[in-house]
């Protein structure tokens, strides 16, 4: 009996030293928000890591120069994860090279002024720079430079022109041209255009496949005006407001169901109901905000990190088609770039972008 409580007494002691074991493990491999200050050479490091975001901040100073990095990683518990900056100059310019096990991509300075290293006259001699290897093809109109591994659909004003390394092909939609389209979403991979040859009510949608190039047609129970918009996705469901009707309809492409619901709105990832008014007075919607943050200014693209502003490029940018994390997509008058922290890369051209960009080019 003795010897039973012994092993029982055992048992209960492994047990607790387990449970305390994997607790342990969980709390300190927990991600934590946390901000700390310390000192790299000459520059001051403030260090911060924003774990709903899952993005690590660093912001590098000396005198009036603030060199800003957002990059996404994985957490761990290590602090200054900056273990030396290496500088390099000339007459007029500085640029800096974190050295981190996290990647750090060149930053340079002048005038006060922060930019990345593709503006820069600065050459690094050490500095792996992948070469980009022109395709230097053409598909209706449409000059292929560099695909990045990603699949396009191009607004032809019928459809869709769609590109891949692998294929290239047209998705006609529509029977007469069409030069804008208000009502279109993107879900993933996952294109949502209502069928524009149906007159003030659509009951039929079209879904284009990025992934696969291929379209499909769902026919609706219910008639929605085109005087309506997309309020959002979420758990793979899309949100339509039916502005003229006043009615709030889910998408469930996967049963390819249509269903009217109460007035919903996503907030702090919880789907609330609101007041039809409210939603459409303030604009009210959960399409979420690009993040990192990027603007255009006076015709120049700059990232932004923390109020701190980087610029990209130099020419005239028209507007911003992507946000990729470290990646941005965004047209040049006639040309699609890429800029991926260092450098931006040339993608397509199509000479119809200098006069419509609107809703016309998806990438998945």
């Amino acid at each position: 009996m003795v010897k039973k409580r012994k092993k029982i007494k055992l048992y209960l002691f492994i047990t607790f030293l387990t449970i305390f074991f994997i607790v342990f493990l969980y709390l300190i491999s927990k991600p934590y928000s946390y901000t700390k200050t310390y000192k790299v050479n000459k520059y001051e490091v403030q260090e911060s890591y924003d774990k709903k975001k899952g993005y690590y901040t660093f912001l590098i100073k000396d005198k009036n120069i603030t060199y800003a990095y957002l990059i996404k990683n994985k957490y761990t518990r290590k602090r200054e994860l900056i273990d030396n900056i290496e500088e390099y100059q000339n007459e007029e310019e500085t640029c800096i090279i974190p050295s981190s096990k996290l990647i750090f991509n060149p930053l340079c300075s002048k005038d006060g002024n922060v930019y990345a290293y593709n503006l820069s006259n600065l050459k690094i001699e050490n500095l792996k720079e992948e070469k980009i290897k022109s395709l230097n093809k053409k598909y209706e109109n449409i000059d292929i430079n560099y695909l990045n591994n990603k699949n396009y659909a191009l607004f032809n004003y019928r459809g869709f022109i769609y590109l891949n390394n692998n294929q290239k092909n047209i998705l006609n939609l529509f029977n007469n041209d069409l030069y804008n389209i208000d009502l279109l979403y993107q879900m993933a991979e996952y294109l949502i255009i209502p069928n524009y040859n149906e007159k003030y009510y659509f009951s039929t949608i079209y879904v284009i496949d990025l992934k696969t190039g291929t379209k499909e047609e769902i026919k609706l129970d219910t008639k929605i005006a085109f005087d309506s918009l997309f309020l959002g996705d979420y758990k793979n469901k899309i949100y339509l407001l039916d502005k003229k009707e006043e009615k709030e309809y889910r998408l469930d492409l996967k049963k390819k169901k249509l269903e009217e619901i109460d007035y919903l709105i996503l907030e702090n990832n919880k789907l609330v109901k609101k007041d039809y008014k409210e939603i459409v007075n303030k604009n009210l919607n959960f399409i979420n905000k690009d993040y990192p943050e990027y603007i255009i200014k006076d015709d120049n693209l700059y990232k932004v990190i923390a109020n701190n502003l980087i610029k990209l490029s130099s020419s005239k940018v028209t507007k911003i088609i992507k946000v990729e994390d470290d990646k941005i997509y965004y047209l040049q008058e006639n040309n699609l770039m890429m800029h991926d922290g260092l450098k931006e890369i040339l993608l397509l051209s199509n000479f119809e972008w200098n006069f419509n960009n609107s809703n016309m080019i998806f990438i998945y």
